[in-house]
């Protein structure tokens, strides 16, 4: 249901705060100043969502794709503290194709849990979404008409989103709206990840409206959304409605609703407010001018800032031999798909030049991406050609090799494990610390799968639904 406009635009107010250090003792004291001011107290069980999309070797890879673990949790300590909460539960679904508890080791999560549980006034606790029994509720949307989702959530008294500020490939930011991604779980992630993946994002409102929000935009990150550049905001953003909230953070980053297409098709729909005009901003910040001194902090809008937006003018950028060719999804049309397969192709470059540095792309070879339906004919000079996704195709002459991933969409992890390998660049699926760490994560959670009875519900679920229907 869209929770629409109230009387005093109360819905519509976002709570900001300066905090300029991930303190966990002084971002608890603001998120309880934050659920006070607007009016939040929660009862019973109380879901956390933070996000998590990828973490590993931070010291190589970065720390800035995941909410931070001390904004984690200072606000779980907050909302522990409410009279009327029961306990306390914080689950995400990473990144496709990587066992949550994977990210959450490297992101340091499991210790920071371990660290305030102790001093928590009520039980924490911690559980990765793609390893738990879920439930099924209606959506009725343009792409879910239900959706399966955690059994911790679906019960819960209160739903609080932790996001992080970042820019995105292609959705251009994330915030509180696009978080509800990581509420599904593979399968269901899946479907329609695609040129209707912003129609999805909005259906998933249905499921994951959040009661509270708080934004981590101490340290915003721009580019790619799983390997961000870190620049200091320094805000705590709290708001009780995902579109006030994500209105402000793409303010922040420079963005209108037309530039986020999620949020635009949010608001065709009837979700408000619409317009950053009708938010009340209080707080430390009260007002739009206010709020656009603090957004000089992210400036200037370059190409760091825009990392990873266009594959080719990435790879010339970094003078690579490497080519990319995109057509669109379906012959004779003129439109590309943009929210499938070529986000995953730039996760994963981006993932590359995070782990080899721009240089080595250099002398990386001149290898062939293909993505969706090319009319004009690839030469391919005597070296590989990658077909991604199901729809690629092309007319392609003088190839040593091709070489197709089938599926749609096609994952960073796909073409990490498929192709990472064949570029001549190090590649995490040949190191062996990060794929023995991997296994042994993915194995832990197949253990888990198996005792939560995860296992036993997807096979009920397939046999009742999915094999009924072919049968």
């Amino acid at each position: 249901m869209n929770k629409e406009k109230t009387s005093g635009h109360e819905d519509f107010r976002v709570f900001i705060k300066s905090c300029d250090t991930y303190d966990r003792t002084r971002i608890r004291r603001l998120v309880e100043e934050g659920m006070d001011a607007l009016g939040f107290e929660p009862e019973g069980g109380v879901f956390v969502k933070p996000n998590v999309v990828f973490a590993y070797d931070t010291d190589t890879m970065g720390t800035h794709a995941f909410t931070h673990p001390k904004a984690v949790g200072g606000a779980l300590l907050a909302l522990s503290g409410r009279p009327g909460v029961s306990r306390v539960d914080l689950g995400e679904n990473s990144a496709m194709g990587f066992p949550t508890r994977f990210c959450y080791t490297h992101a340091g999560y499991y210790d920071e849990i371990r660290a305030v549980a102790d001093s928590a006034s009520k039980p924490v606790g911690i559980f990765c979404i793609d390893e738990e029994p879920r439930e099924n509720v209606f959506v009725g949307g343009a792409v879910h008409d239900t959706l399966r989702i955690p059994r911790k959530m679906a019960k819960a008294g209160a739903k609080v989103y932790l996001p992080k500020l970042k820019s995105h490939c292609v959705g251009r930011m994330t915030g509180a709206v696009k978080l509800n991604i990581g509420i599904c779980s593979d399968d269901e992630r899946a479907i329609r990840h695609d040129f209707l993946l912003n129609e999805k994002i909005v259906d998933l409102l249905s499921a994951g409206y959040p009661d509270f929000i708080v934004m981590d935009a101490i340290e915003a990150g721009v580019g790619n959304e799983a390997f961000p550049t870190p620049r200091k905001l320094g805000l705590l953003i709290m708001g009780r409605n995902p579109m006030a909230v994500d209105l402000v953070g793409a303010r922040l980053l420079g963005l209108g609703i037309d530039d986020v297409p999620y949020l635009k098709v949010a608001a065709d729909r009837g979700y408000m407010p619409s317009a950053l005009d009708d938010v009340i901003l209080s707080g430390d910040v009260t007002g739009l001018a206010e709020l656009d001194a603090w957004a000089t902090k992210l400036l200037p809008h370059d190409e760091d800032f825009n990392r990873w937006q266009d594959i080719s003018f990435e790879l010339s950028r970094m003078k690579s031999p490497m080519r990319f060719v995109w057509g669109p999804s379906h012959p004779g049309k003129d439109d590309r798909c943009k929210t499938g397969c070529v986000m995953g192709l730039k996760m994963f470059l981006s993932a590359m030049e995070t782990l080899n540095g721009s240089a080595a792309f250099e002398k990386a070879k001149p290898v062939v991406f293909v993505v969706g339906n090319c009319t004009e004919q690839i030469d391919a000079r005597g070296h590989e050609v990658f077909f991604i996704g199901s729809c690629a195709k092309a007319e392609v002459v003088r190839a040593k090799k091709i070489a197709r991933i089938d599926k749609c969409f096609t994952t960073t992890t796909d073409m990490n494990l498929a192709i990472g390998h064949k570029l001549g660049l190090k590649s995490l699926s040949l190191n062996p610390r990060f794929m023995s760490g991997f296994v042994a994560a993915a194995m832990r959670a197949s253990f888990r799968k198996t005792i939560s009875g995860r296992y036993v519900q997807d096979l009920w679920h397939f046999i009742t639904h999915g094999l009924l229907k072919r049968i």
